[in-house]
């Protein structure tokens, strides 16, 4: 079951489908800035990430805002399952124009895309099992498999998974709480692409 949902995207900000933030401002980087200080949040490694960490982060505290979120699951038992097209391209790229004169060690460790998921381990404490997909939208099939295996096979209870994309000022965060044991909208391959799609 999904028991809830985020979406990130055109400087908008939804909790189950339901506005919760918008920026005005057409810089997307200073629109994840003002969301992270909407949020009043206090957690200092946020200015140190990349752009799509950022975003990825930004997701996943508004959607385990409320720590009843995951309450009664072990840290071990939380899988985080994410995919997105464009890898860590955006941080590659600015990575690339340092190398010509100092490489930046601050961006190369942004350089893998699933250092996203490290970041959420670290700030939720989550010890489950964890992949990061590189698909072209709307090929949601492989995600979709890789998470039911999981739960119908109790290698995880819950999982936070979704789509988390950032390049050349575009961007989208689709995240999502699916869970085998709790109310909430049936987790389908449909349910999925909708929400990819919104």
């Amino acid at each position: 079951m999904i028991e809830r949902s985020v979406l990130l995207e055109k400087n908008k900000a939804f909790l189950n489908g339901n506005l919760l933030f918008e920026f005005s401002q057409p810089d997307n980087s200073a629109f994840l800035t003002a969301l992270y200080k909407h949020l009043e949040i206090n957690y200092p490694r946020f200015y140190k990430m990349d752009n799509m960490c950022k975003l990825g982060f930004l997701a996943a505290e508004l959607l385990l805002h409320d720590s009843s979120a995951y309450t009664g699951y072990k840290k071990e038992d939380v899988a985080i399952i994410l995919q997105n097209e464009n890898s860590c391209l955006d941080t590659d790229l600015r990575y690339y124009e340092t190398v010509a004169e100092i490489a930046s060690p601050a961006l190369f460790v942004y350089t893998l895309p699933n250092i996203l998921i490290g970041e959420l381990c670290i700030r939720f404490g989550f010890k489950g099992e964890s992949i990061f997909f590189l698909n072209k939208k709307g090929e949601t099939g492989e995600m979709f498999d890789y998470i039911n295996h999981l739960l119908e096979n109790d290698l995880a209870q819950t999982c936070l998974c979704g789509w988390v994309d950032y390049l050349d000022e575009q961007y989208k965060a689709v995240l999502l709480w699916v869970g085998k044991n709790r109310n909430g909208e049936l987790f389908t391959l449909n349910t999925l692409d909708k929400l990819y799609n919104q």
